[in-house]
């Protein structure tokens, strides 16, 4: 989303114009609200890919309910009969005491403790899932209004920067004009050359160009960090600690890929770590723009804002649902302000 800075050279020469300054400005506060507008756009991409991943855990807690209900409900059906066979094997041993009645009192006893202990067992496991269930549909709310609050930043953004974009042309297409009646104005007595044709300016003359890449801030100059960017991140860092907090033990799990790597644009391939768990990582210089990243067969696009051209983002591809992995994406500077 770089503004091009060609159009400022454009609206330079339209024959020496006095408010050629202005013109600059207004590029250099177009490009700023550019790049607003790609941190949005980055920070929706990622609380869309979370939202995805928060309704796929649900529908697979549906299941587990579902099935975690029905085995309930099996377990107390058992546990009726069990109580059922009891008081049977009771009323006969007190009936016709025996050896053969008290055997099958103490069995009766034994299939009854047993059926409780089902319906004890089950029934936590029911409160278990349900407790589960209530945090991911809180989960799922709050991505849901994340989701919704960052379309309508987009939209505000969006409408913005073409606001600036058609008041940059109209502020240049009156400056040709300017420009135009001014050269018509000079006395006719001295031979005149024949003035060039000013083109028009279009939105396509404010094409973005590649950006440069950014310099790092010195100890002076901090970034600013997008709020909901620190937060997404603080977020997934928490997440993936609590899922190898078991790593140190050297319980990783099965690596399922042997060979993880990221292509680049470049052409050049990174291969990933793998953390455990089904999760790898890797640090890599990103390039502005809409990008898309391949990983092994999976394809992943974002959004990369101008001012972090060149800058080093960590990639964190979480791998335990297959059918989709989930990659999490974000520049490796906004780990300093988790310390």
């Amino acid at each position: 989303m770089a503004v091009n800075r060609g159009c400022s050279l454009l609206f330079a020469g339209l024959l020496g114009v006095v408010s050629v300054g202005a013109v600059a400005q207004s590029a250099s506060s177009l490009t700023v609200e550019q790049n607003k507008l790609a941190r949005i756009e980055q920070t929706l991409e990622n609380r869309q890919v979370e939202l995805e991943e928060v309704e796929n855990e649900i529908l697979g807690y549906d299941y587990k309910l579902e099935r975690a209900e029905k085995s309930l409900a099996d377990a107390r059906k058992n546990y009726q009969e069990s109580l059922r066979e009891l008081k049977a094997a009771e009323r006969e041993h007190q009936a016709s005491p025996g050896a053969d009645s008290e055997r099958a009192l103490h069995k009766a006893k034994h299939a009854f403790s047993m059926a409780e202990r089902g319906v004890d067992s089950r029934s936590r496991r029911v409160e278990f899932i349900q407790t589960n269930y209530e945090e991911l549909q809180a989960r799922l709310n709050k991505s849901q209004a994340a989701v919704a609050d960052a379309k309508a930043r987009q939209s505000s953004q969006t409408a913005r920067v073409d606001g600036m974009v058609k008041s940059m042309l109209v502020q240049a297409e009156e400056q040709r004009k300017a420009a135009v009646a001014k050269a018509q104005l000079k006395p006719a007595a001295k031979p005149v050359m024949s003035e060039p044709e000013i083109p028009a300016p279009t939105v396509a003359s404010l094409a973005p160009v590649p950006a440069e890449p950014a310099k790092a801030p010195d100890a002076q100059e901090e970034r600013e960090i997008d709020a909901d960017l620190l937060e997404y991140v603080q977020g997934e860092q928490a997440r993936l600690e609590q899922l190898l907090a078991d790593t140190e033990q050297g319980e990783k799990g099965k690596q399922t890929f042997r060979n993880l790597s990221l292509r680049m644009s470049n052409g050049e391939s990174l291969e990933f770590e793998f953390l455990g768990h089904n999760q790898y990582r890797l640090l890599a210089p990103v390039e502005a723009g809409r990008q898309t990243y391949k990983i092994n067969s999976w394809k992943f696009r974002r959004t990369i804002p101008s001012d972090d051209n060149g800058v080093r983002y960590v990639f964190v591809l979480d791998a335990r649902r297959l059918s989709r992995p989930r990659l999490v994406m974000y520049p490796e500077y906004v780990l300093s302000r988790l310390d």
